[in-house]
Formats: C-alpha cells, structure tokens, sequence
C-alpha cells in the first residue's frame, strides 16, 4: 500500500489561490465549469458504492496511520459521516473494470470539516469566505492500481478549476510526510497551473509536536 498520491486529512495547512492572497476581489457570478468526463461528482454516496468508497480510503491511507503523530485517518463512523453530509461534494473516479480508483471531497461549508476553523477564514478573507469562495479539500486519495494513470490528476482538475473560474482559495491540508517526502502540495500547484490562469501557493499553518525523554542513560 502506498502514499504517493494522496492528501490527508489533518497536518500543514497549504492555501492554492488563483490569485494574490492579499488581493481579495470577488467574481460574485461564478461561470459554470463542466467536470471532466472521468469524474463524476455526488452529495451524498451510500450504499454499495460507500463500501467500496470505505475500501478504496483505507487502502490510500492507512500507512499514515504510522507516520505522523497527529491522525490524519478517519474513523469509520467519522467517513460515513462525510460520505452522508450533503454539504461535501464528493469527487469519484471508475477504473475501466467498473472498480473505484479515486476518491476527494471539498466543501464551501467549513462548519462541515471537522478540527477546522471557520473563524480563521472569516477574518483572514472576510469577503472571500462570505462569498462562499473558500473551499477545503478533505482529502483526496487514489488506488494504488491507479498511481501515474492520471486520475490524481482528472481529481485535482475536477477540484480546482471551478475554484480557479471564481477566483476563490482552495485549502488541503497536508502531513509533514506528503509535505516534504512527496511534495504533495508542489504537485497540486504545477497541475492546477496548466488550467488556471494564476495560481500562487502560500503555507497557512503548522504545528509542531515536541517530545521531552526523560530515559537516564546508561
């Protein structure tokens, strides 16, 4: 089971705007973007398919459970309630053999994200965050199967160029290991840059844990 192409769901908060940071002017009529044909996108998934989406999440993050101090991998009752809450778009994927291979949710609706905060937000970008132009990607996973065929890619589009078309803030947040070890944010970056016409990338947090060993030697 591998990382390689996935986020997490709790770590360094990394923003991707389609402009300046400081620079929050709104497009208050958002210009209707078409998905790309590979990706469908649901409110709510149930059922069978949230079984397989279950599967696919825990084969994509499961290793983190191992890497990082803070968790970043969601309880089964925590998933389903994501899965149910129609104010979380979730991004979907299908290999040629009818299997999931790729899995991401966003939302507009921070209040919906557990351990973020809506506060920050709303005094950082106070018209931005009103407007409904901020979005937090929970996490966005792909099967190992499925690991350089492009479809981290069709989800990252699917994600991002609606954001890009409204000129919003689109966040993830990002664990230390994906951060530096994989680059994960770097690749989301480069990948939204050939659709969006600017895209900049800021750090927005971090949080460092501290370890005190009081082992005596010898």
């Amino acid at each position: 089971m591998s990382v390689v192409e996935t986020s997490t769901v709790t770590g360094d908060l990394t923003v991707v705007t389609t402009r300046p940071v400081d620079t929050p002017t709104l497009v208050k009529t958002p210009t209707v973007v078409e998905p790309s044909p590979a990706v469908a996108i649901r409110t709510v998934v149930d059922g069978e398919l949230r079984e397989q989406a279950w599967t696919l999440y825990s084969q994509s993050f499961d290793e983190l459970r191992y890497l990082a101090v803070q968790r970043h991998v969601m309880y089964r009752d925590e998933f389903d309630a994501v899965m149910a809450d129609p104010d979380v778009e979730k991004f979907l994927v299908w290999g040629a053999d009818g299997s999931l291979q790729g899995l991401s949710t966003m939302t507009n609706k921070l209040a919906s994200m557990p351990l973020v905060s809506p506060e920050y937000f709303a005094r950082r970008w106070p018209e931005r965050y009103e407007a409904g132009l901020v979005y937090y990607i929970g996490f966005l996973g792909v099967h190992p199967d499925s690991h350089g065929t492009g479809v981290f890619g069709d989800l990252v589009r699917a994600m991002t160029e609606p954001v890009s078309m409204v000129e919003g803030l689109a966040v993830i947040d990002v664990c230390t290991y994906n951060k530096d070890r994989l680059h994960l944010p770097r690749a989301i970056r480069w990948l939204a840059s050939t659709w969006a016409p600017s895209v900049e990338m800021t750090d927005l947090d971090a949080q460092t844990y501290v370890g005190y060993d009081f082992t005596r030697a010898g």
